[in-house]
């Protein structure tokens, strides 16, 4: 495989746009709810919504909009969430005067340049051992509920989900799904109880919820801990060369017992905070979860050679590749010292 498969690589990065804009009149402004939220206050500057088994609040679906009318949607920290308002738009409003009350000159220009830096894909959550843990300790029907509000179109409509692949910070233990030492076939390889009990279940009734299924991005932590070179889960290790084909492998086998619970996944990402297990273990600052460190030259060597062919040559092939997961502070340079390795 050649550097070829390295501009298939996307780095993906999702922002909260906040779009403003004031328009000198307006009229006949109403606001709905159907059901609004019921506030909360936990000692701090906002407030938190309250969901139980028999309620919680949903945003008022936005009607259709005629030329001139306007909807607005306002969540706030004194305790507004997703409240709907509209009006329509006012044209004969009186003429502003071009000068001030001093003389100066009021009259602004603007000029609209358009150009489009990222296209946003969507908004989503992680469906990590503790979000399950947590949602599983709820009754049947305030689980429904909490799941609706965030996943069913009446909800916030979450599009897109983040999987992790074994354990995570978010996990009660570390663990991946080949903890036997020396399996170089993978004859061990297991899903964990955590996926059938917790991950599995919840991504299903979130695709039932939405009426379609989810944009899943799978996410490794680690490696197997005799597949690197600490020989440990966290810490300061990368994985160890001879095993860069099997590491593959092992995403491939995750991605196929997914499909077996018909779960397909958009994505795979190259793991994890790539940075922290590089960090000298010295530092006390180190993470004490699940960590493998990826340099560079190192991930683009494996990508190229091993995850992208394997991949391509799977039931999984319209899989995307993303990298750099949620390490922006290393960005642009790491994502541009992967893209410039040459294989030739």
């Amino acid at each position: 495989m050649t550097a070829s498969y390295l501009p298939s690589l996307v780095l993906s990065r999702v922002f909260i746009v906040l779009l403003t804009v004031n328009f000198l009149w307006f009229e006949c402004v109403v606001s709905a709810l159907s059901t609004p939220c019921i506030p909360r206050s936990f000692g701090f500057d906002s407030t938190v919504c309250v969901c139980n088994s028999t309620y919680c609040d949903y945003a008022t679906p936005t009607p259709p909009i005629r030329t001139a009318q306007y909807v607005t949607y306002t969540s706030s920290m004194g305790g507004l969430r997703f409240e709907q308002s509209g009006g329509t738009l006012v044209t004969s409003a009186p003429p502003p005067s071009k000068t001030d009350a001093r003389g100066g000159d009021n009259v602004i220009t603007i000029t609209r340049e358009y150009s489009t830096d990222q296209a946003i894909m969507g908004f989503g959550g992680a469906f990590t051992d503790a979000a399950g843990i947590n949602i599983k300790s709820l009754s049947n029907a305030t689980q429904y509920l909490l799941m609706k509000s965030y996943f069913a179109p009446e909800g916030i409509a979450y599009s897109f989900g983040r999987v992790p692949i074994g354990g995570c910070d978010f996990s009660t233990h570390g663990y991946t799904y080949a903890d036997a030492p020396n399996d170089p076939k993978l004859e061990k390889f297991n899903l964990s109880k955590e996926d059938f009990d917790y991950k599995i279940p919840l991504i299903l009734q979130a695709n039932r919820l939405r009426g379609e299924p989810l944009h899943l991005i799978g996410t490794a932590w680690s490696s197997p801990a005799w597949m690197k070179t600490n020989n440990a889960l966290t810490g300061e290790g990368e994985l160890k060369p001879q095993y860069y084909q099997l590491w593959a492998q092992y995403l491939i086998m995750f991605l196929d017992q997914y499909k077996k619970e018909n779960l397909n996944f958009w994505a795979l990402t190259t793991g994890n905070e790539p940075i922290n297990g590089d960090l000298p273990s010295f530092l006390p600052f180190v993470p004490k979860f699940n960590s493998m460190g990826w340099l560079p030259k190192n991930a683009a060597n494996w990508i190229a050679n091993n995850l992208g062919p394997t991949l391509r040559a799977s039931g999984h092939n319209a899989t995307k590749i993303l990298a750099i997961d949620d390490q922006r502070f290393v960005l642009p340079w790491w994502i541009e010292e992967v893209c410039i390795v040459n294989f030739f």
